[in-house]
């Protein structure tokens, strides 16, 4: 059995504890005794009728009077009064913002809104999250109900329940009883064609309106009408945006033209009931021409207008333009060549070198030889159009420094290993065949190296291998059974 709990309060006029404030006036709370003592009968001075009021406060009005105002918090004129604040009159709606938060006696949360729940087994004071902890979505219909335990182990909504399920008035299929009006395919079926006709109206061509309704069709035929019903919003603009431009659907290359690849990709749907419906034809190589000219315009963004590295990147530009005018090159070539030269001038620029030199140039093509042939247009421009003293090293020269570069590190880390295992072992024979005598390290297998024939003496070993003599020094020699295999 729960016992009433009483809040007691202060009276702020004699300063004690009472069960009750009986009156509060501009914020200063009174019990029943003060009210009497300071609260007496004479007349308001903005209406004349007479009422209770502080014999110390001679502008006070009537409570009729204080609450013959606009809402404070959101204007309202017809109104319950909830609360009276300091800056006048609030609704109902609005009084929870004006209390004081105090902290949920379940989950010490805080909350202007605490309250009483009579079903719980206790008198405390809570939050609406633990007020409605009881509360979730039915099993059966779905919805957000209060839950009881079902003989399965569901948790069922009270119609789901006792009623178990009822036949649809729409459809005549069978549902849980918590859904009354409708199941839920009629019912999202229901909210697609409302959503449809609501958006179909905002067209003042009646033909865009009717082209919209038959994509709203096809999409939930497509899609699912749930997912249908809750996305068809945001194509709306795609439509609208048309019917502004043209008042009708336009062929393929003018949509290119004005949305560009990337637009055009974010209505993969809209875009794909034009095709199947024969209202658009798509063009496959002026879509991928406009994405070639979006991606160099953005290499071409990579520097800001008036920097010399915008004026040398634009001046390359337009000359290998001109060539795509005459019909010497395509986009794609033009973007090719436009990606090296953008991240040779990005790197010189790091280094505050402008143009690149030939130090710059041999930098980069060190990180990325593959682009070589690709930045070779570039170097031209630069050496015939800026006199720049640069050259292209042969690649063959380049590639093999680097990868002899590459295998004495890998070298001289091995060797620094003191106790190495069996594969770090074979490893190390590879790497030395490949650095001093150019032997492919794939071709440096256990099976080979056991096969060898290998004479030994003091200065290092002597392998055959594919009939070919390769000596190695002593610093490589091989303890005993270090190529043993199992």
């Amino acid at each position: 059995m729960t016992q009433q709990a009483h809040d007691f309060q202060m009276c702020d006029e004699c300063g004690k504890d009472v069960a009750k404030i009986w009156r509060v006036h501009k914020g200063h709370k009174f019990c029943s005794t003060c009210y009497a003592r300071v609260f007496k009968r004479r007349m308001c001075p903005k209406c004349g009728n007479f009422a209770k009021l502080p014999k110390n406060d001679a502008d006070a009005v009537c409570m009729s009077c204080q609450v013959d105002k606009p809402c404070a918090r959101c204007g309202a004129i017809d109104y319950i009064v909830g609360k009276i604040t300091q800056y006048g009159p609030v609704c109902n709606s609005c009084a929870p913002y004006f209390r004081i938060k105090e902290p949920c006696e379940i989950c010490g949360a805080l909350s202007n809104r605490l309250t009483r729940v009579s079903r719980f087994d206790h008198d405390k004071r809570v939050c609406q999250k633990c007020a409605r902890s009881d509360h979730g979505n039915c099993g059966a219909c779905n919805r957000h109900r209060l839950l009881e335990k079902s003989p399965d182990g569901r948790m069922l909504c009270h119609a789901c329940l006792t009623v178990g399920e009822i036949s649809c008035p729409k459809c005549s299929q069978s549902m849980p009883a918590g859904r009354k009006k409708q199941c839920e395919p009629c019912y999202w079926k229901e909210l697609l064609g409302k959503r449809i006709a609501i958006d179909s109206a905002g067209f003042s061509v009646p033909s865009m309106g009717l082209h919209f309704s038959n994509f709203g069709a096809w999409l939930g035929e497509q899609v699912g009408i749930h997912k249908a019903s809750i996305t068809i919003h945001r194509y709306l603009s795609f439509f609208l945006d048309i019917e502004k431009q043209w008042q009708a659907i336009p062929e393929y290359t003018i949509l290119l033209k004005y949305f560009g690849t990337p637009g055009l990709r974010k209505v993969l749907l809209p875009m794909r009931w034009m095709m199947e419906t024969g209202l658009v034809v798509m063009d496959a190589v002026a879509k991928a021409e406009d994405s070639e000219q979006r991606r160099v315009a953005a290499t071409l963004e990579k520097f800001k207008t008036g920097t010399a590295q915008r004026a040398i990147l634009d001046g390359y530009h337009d000359q290998l333009l001109t060539g795509q005018k005459e019909g010497k090159t395509s986009w794609r070539s033009i973007r090719l060549a436009m990606t090296p030269a953008a991240a040779l001038l990005l790197q010189a620029a790091t280094k505050e070198v402008c143009p690149p030199d030939q130090k710059m140039l041999d930098a980069y093509l060190g990180t990325t030889p593959g682009q070589r042939a690709a930045v070779s247009g570039f170097v031209g421009y630069l050496r015939d159009g800026h006199k720049v003293n640069i050259t292209l090293t042969p690649a063959y020269d380049k590639a093999k420094k680097t990868k002899k570069k590459r295998l004495e590190t890998e070298l001289l880390r091995l060797l620094a290993e003191n106790d190495r295992s069996q594969s770090e072992q074979l490893q190390l024979l590879a790497v030395a065949m490949a650095y001093f005598h150019g032997v492919a390290q794939k071709e440096i297998t256990a099976a080979v190296m056991k096969s060898a024939v290998a004479s030994t003496d003091n200065a290092g070993d002597t392998f055959t291998i594919n009939g070919v003599d390769y000596w190695l020094p002593s610093e490589f020699k091989r303890k005993k059974n270090d190529l043993a295999l199992d």
